[in-house]
């Protein structure tokens, strides 16, 4: 019987995909024995969107927690998600930025490092790969889906071969945006597979906001996958991830081998539906997949945070009355400009051009400068190229000389902000110093909270808490056998 591998998402995509990463680290420490213990390969704790929630609106120090997290988590290799040349930033770091951030990564308990690049340009994450690979941590790079004429099932086992050539653990294949079916699951994950052999790992998330999730996991254990991403069930479905519970039984049922201890996932469950229902967060609903909203969906991919976001911007000028056209538009400028992945930044860039082309008219008369910029390649090689005539209204009147992204990657970073900052800040100071502006670091360190360990409670203490804030309730008794006690509010 093959063994199934869970990667375990509560603390980085659930939280991510339904809270916005507002989850504090306080009940990550109560939560993180429990995961520890329930049979789980891998955790995943932190991404680069989540670090910069901690710095701009928990204030809360990202490093303590990692140093936290990675105590508690003795027994199951930690994971880090880093986006690519952006890693925990916006801009795009140069080599020994990255490398010295990879370091302090594994100094406080990670094992594993996953990356992605948001064009799927395996050039742009190498250099992660070679550090993870020289310093001893996992390296698991993960293929972003999306739909395209361009993005074939050959398309991603080149991607995938690329990757195995360097020598990875695993090779991760991310539907982040809910884009794949069931009936494409049949065939591209054949195909990736193909080509890892057992050369390394296969890995494989998928997201449910268009309500597949799941049928693309059963797909997936039917052709064959070694680890799935999975999360609790409070923090599971909706934007996000299915259920660990779920899988596992959908894994027992297709006869695989699973280690998870379901007795203690369920108190996992238990536990987040408490913090969920204490912080006034959301909970994960089932998505009922709809064939027509899909189909509109794959035209424009829109994900949807930038969606909310949008719709909001248009209200407030009083254009929401475009909002179709824009829709339409954006699938038009993304098949325009070579089919970028809809993950931040692209996302942004088909979007904001999108809006410009209908509002004004006339299109591609305003192009902000991040669209001119991956014009001339400095984010990486797109999928498909550009449309000729579409690059030259891009860069009318712009500076035309292509940019190769990599000709500054071996430019000295670090030694010149450290000489700036000072030689007694530690490299974990160095790197958010590196990550967010100067005004940012400055009302971080005015505003910083300290990590609050939550205190020791049980099941019954917590509901004897809450009974006794209601106005409603003036007594409380309980009875087992012949013991009864009772508590006057």
């Amino acid at each position: 019987m093959k063994r199934l591998q869970f990667n375990e998402e509560t603390f980085r995509d659930g939280q991510q995909s339904l809270w916005a990463n507002r989850m504090k680290t306080g009940p990550m420490l109560d939560a993180a024995p429990m995961l520890d213990e329930a049979g789980f390969d891998s955790i995943n704790i932190m991404s680069g969107s989540a670090f910069e929630s901690c710095v701009l609106y928990l204030n809360e120090d990202p490093w303590e927690r990692l140093h936290l997290l990675g105590r508690l988590l003795p027994k199951t290799d930690i994971q880090v998600l880093i986006r690519g040349r952006s890693a925990f930033g916006w801009r795009r770091f140069p080599d020994d930025a990255i490398e010295l951030l990879i370091r302090c990564l594994q100094n406080t308990g990670v094992k594993g490092i996953v990356v992605f690049d948001g064009l799927n340009d395996i050039s742009n994450i190498a250099w992660h790969i070679r550090v993870a690979k020289k310093i001893g941590l996992q390296i698991h790079p993960a293929l972003v889906f999306t739909e395209s004429p361009v993005h074939t099932d050959d398309y991603y086992a080149a991607k995938a071969r690329e990757c195995v050539k360097l020598g990875v653990d695993s090779v991760n294949l991310a539907d982040a945006s809910g884009l794949l079916s069931p009936e494409r699951v049949r065939t591209l994950i054949p195909a990736i597979r193909k080509v890892v052999g057992d050369k390394a790992f296969f890995s494989f998330v998928s997201h449910d906001g268009t309500g597949l999730a799941v049928q693309n996991y059963i797909e997936a254990l039917s052709v064959g996958v070694d680890n799935l991403s999975t999360t609790s069930l409070p923090l599971s479905y909706g934007n996000s991830i299915p259920s660990t519970l779920d899988v596992v039984s959908l894994a027992r049922e297709a006869g695989y081998d699973v280690d998870i201890d379901t007795g203690l996932q369920k108190r996992i469950d238990d536990y987040f539906y408490r913090v969920a229902y204490e912080e006034g967060q959301p909970v994960g609903r089932r998505v009922q997949f709809d064939p027509v909203k899909f189909k509109n969906y794959t035209r424009h991919q829109i994900p949807g945070g930038m969606m909310s976001h949008l719709v909001s911007q248009l209200k407030n000028l009083g254009l929401d009355h475009h909002l179709s056209a824009v829709l339409e538009e954006a699938g038009r400028v993304r098949q325009e400009i070579g089919y970028p992945v809809m993950v931040t930044p692209f996302s942004q860039i088909v979007g904001v051009q999108a809006v410009f082309n209908v509002i004004e008219g006339e299109r591609y008369k305003t192009v902000p400068s991040d669209l001119c910029l991956y014009a001339r390649g400095y984010y990486g090689t797109p999928a498909s190229p550009i449309d000729p005539d579409v690059m030259d209204r891009i860069l009318e009147g712009e500076e035309k000389e292509p940019i190769d992204p990599a000709a500054h990657y071996t430019e000295p970073l670090v030694e010149e902000v450290r000489r700036q900052a000072g030689a007694r800040r530690s490299d974990e100071e160095l790197l958010l110093e590196l990550f967010f502006s100067r005004p940012t670091i400055e009302r971080f360190h005015r505003d910083r909270k300290p990590i609050e360990f939550p205190a020791a409670t049980t099941p019954l203490s917590v509901l004897i808490r809450e009974l006794s804030k209601r106005a409603n309730v003036g007594r409380v008794r309980i009875q087992k056998g012949g013991v009864s006690l009772e508590q006057v509010f």
